[in-house]
């Protein structure tokens, strides 16, 4: 979902893109940069003897909030480009998903270091280069053949 996002808005922003179509904004996730799980599952591979951990924020954030954060971030106005489509609803939506890794700091000594905020901006910059490569592509002729909205 969240890469969903940051792709269309990368392709907005360069015009190659008009609109975003999403399902249920409402919807809550623990959202935390793959890096800081990386250190979580090192830090558990030391540990002499195996068990389960959490790996999480503790903070969740719906898909609106993620909306807000990441088209601000780029000074854009959300509402102008994100469409509610029926389509995109999951049956079984689990509305509220937040995971409690207080095992995990306990234990390994582990906490995420990357904020939610930090998170969106990395998305974001990463996903408007790739749009500014695929636009200087398409302006040199070249045509694509992926839909970045599916």
């Amino acid at each position: 979902m969240t890469r969903k996002i940051t792709r269309a808005l990368g392709r907005i922003a360069e015009g190659l893109q008009d609109k975003l179509f999403l399902g249920n904004l409402d919807s809550r996730r623990d959202w935390g940069f793959a890096g800081d799980y990386v250190d979580a599952m090192w830090r558990m591979l030391q540990q002499d003897q195996p068990d389960d951990y959490v790996v999480a924020t503790g903070k969740s954030y719906s898909v609106k909030n993620f909306l807000e954060e990441a088209f601000g971030y780029a000074e854009m106005d959300w509402e102008k480009y994100v469409e509610f489509d029926p389509r995109f609803l999951r049956p079984a939506e689990v509305d509220h998903l937040e995971g409690d890794a207080s095992k995990a700091e306990k234990a390994l000594g582990w906490k995420p270091q990357t904020s939610f905020k930090d998170l969106v901006a990395m998305m974001v910059d990463h996903d408007r280069d790739l749009a500014r490569r695929e636009r200087t592509l398409v302006d040199a002729g070249h045509t694509l053949s992926h839909n970045a909205q599916d």
